[in-house]
């Protein structure tokens, strides 16, 4: 049997968060280290639901409206009129979510029997809510309120469930905007704070608490916001996380996207060489997102191979791209089975 875990991002197509866990254990349980909710709620349309709960609270209203046939025909945000738009009017609903799965989750454990199995919450970054809801303004203006509404929840999150959870940062924006900038994207993460943010609300969280960091390019519709013309970008962001991650908080691990959506996974040794440069620390996982259904068996376990060959060692785990929810169940129920399949690959 392999060494590498299996890692699902979050969302997955299915009745509800009972039937979205069972599935994921029944596929690759003995390979995971964390159980996510599956987010069923809004598995289909990542952040728009809670956007759409921001706007019926009274804390956004429309400025341009959009289709969201795709994120760049999204609807674009702004402060409801009259509104100081704080953290302290906005519910997110990361708590009920995981008031919701802890009791089904500590169910399966024990029925499963894995004792080293963790809750997994995942939220957008305040720099990836904002960005998504109000655009580049709104990031400016508008972080701190989603990062506070975003900490509170965490704050009781861990109140409820302890080191039961392990919070997951999703990094779309900063991901997007590194790649679509290569090659100045480190100027643009210096620029704009994209890792720092990201560090920043870490270091806002209860000390102890346990958080990993998913990089992502987008998978509205199952489409990518844009795509990699290698891993230079993924691997210069992941660092500077690490490099400016405070201390007291656990960086479990990082997930990085090696396919686009739709699209697969390069079969270019260039693609990946970069990953030479990852610089982690010790400790903290490296999740390599490169499952998708295009590939023949033996095409994944090729491009895996030379991940590896370019990372200096295994990777810790195999993932897809980005949550499971924008695919049909049948193909998310295979994706589940080709994850376990290639982290058994010696």
């Amino acid at each position: 049997m392999g060494a590498r875990n299996v890692h699902f991002v979050g969302s997955f197509p299915a009745d509800g968060t009972a039937d979205a866990m069972r599935a994921m254990l029944d596929g690759a349980g003995s390979r995971m280290r964390t159980l996510p909710t599956g987010e069923t709620r809004r598995y289909e349309w990542y952040i728009q639901p809670i956007i759409d709960d921001l706007v019926a609270q009274g804390a956004l209203e429309v400025k341009k409206e959009g289709s969201w046939l795709s994120s760049h025909e999204r609807t674009i945000h702004r402060a409801a009129r009259g509104v100081e738009l704080t953290g302290g009017m906005m519910e997110l609903g990361y708590l009920s979510e995981a008031q919701e799965a802890l009791p089904i989750f500590r169910g399966l454990r024990a029925e499963r029997d894995l004792p080293e199995l963790s809750l997994q919450i995942g939220m957008p970054t305040a720099f990836t809510m904002a960005f998504i809801a109000m655009g580049m303004c709104g990031v400016r203006r508008h972080r701190k309120a989603f990062q506070d509404a975003s900490i509170r929840d965490i704050e009781a999150i861990r109140a409820l469930a302890g080191d039961d959870v392990v919070l997951q940062f999703e990094a779309t924006a900063e991901m997007v905007i590194m790649a679509k900038t290569q090659p100045l994207h480190r100027r643009v993460d210096a620029a704009l704070g994209l890792a720092s943010g990201i560090a920043e609300m870490a270091a806002a969280t209860p000390p102890g608490t346990r958080i990993g960091v998913h990089l992502c390019l987008g998978s509205l519709k199952n489409k990518a916001r844009t795509t990699l013309r290698d891993t230079r970008p993924l691997v210069a962001l992941a660092n500077s996380i690490a490099r400016q991650w405070p201390s007291g908080r656990v960086l479990e691990f990082v997930h990085g996207p090696l396919a686009a959506g739709d699209i697969p996974p390069s079969t270019r040794p260039d693609f990946y060489a970069p990953l030479a440069g990852l610089d982690l620390p010790s400790g903290t996982r490296f999740y390599a997102g490169c499952v998708h259904e295009s590939p023949t068996d033996a095409e994944q376990i090729e491009t895996l191979r030379t991940v590896e060959a370019a990372l200096g060692r295994p990777v810790d785990g195999v993932a897809s791209a980005c949550g499971l929810g924008r695919r049909p169940r049948p193909i998310a129920d295979a994706l589940v089975a080709r994850a376990d399949f290639l982290a058994a690959v010696g």
